[in-house]
């Protein structure tokens, strides 16, 4: 009869452990909030399918485009120069501009 008392205390333990397992790791998706610069920058390689070590230099600044929060970022890549505008809460590019020349920040 002592192994049925512990059998579903045992049981109700298991389940609330894997339950917070599953809710820490769907709070660790950053969908519920801003990007970091990191993040929008990664963004911004993985649209040009660049390592950052393969960019010359990358610059990130904040900026608002119309009332949204966002990241401008110059990236120059092999003696291109591009200019992204980066939503800063979804990642989603804005704008996306080659440049002849390069950027002062």
């Amino acid at each position: 009869m002592k192994k049925k008392k512990y059998f579903i205390p045992v049981i109700v333990a298991v389940v609330v452990l894997l339950g917070i397992i599953i809710a820490v790791a769907a709070g660790s998706s950053n969908n519920d909030g801003p990007l970091t610069p990191d993040e929008a920058k990664k963004v911004v390689l993985r649209d040009l399918n660049v390592k950052a070590s393969e960019a010359d230099s990358v610059h990130v600044h904040t900026t608002t485009e119309g009332s949204k929060a966002c990241y401008l970022i110059y990236v120059s890549v092999d003696g291109e120069n591009w200019e992204y505008t980066v939503d800063g809460f979804t990642g989603e590019i804005l704008k996306k501009t080659k440049n002849d020349h390069g950027h002062s920040h």
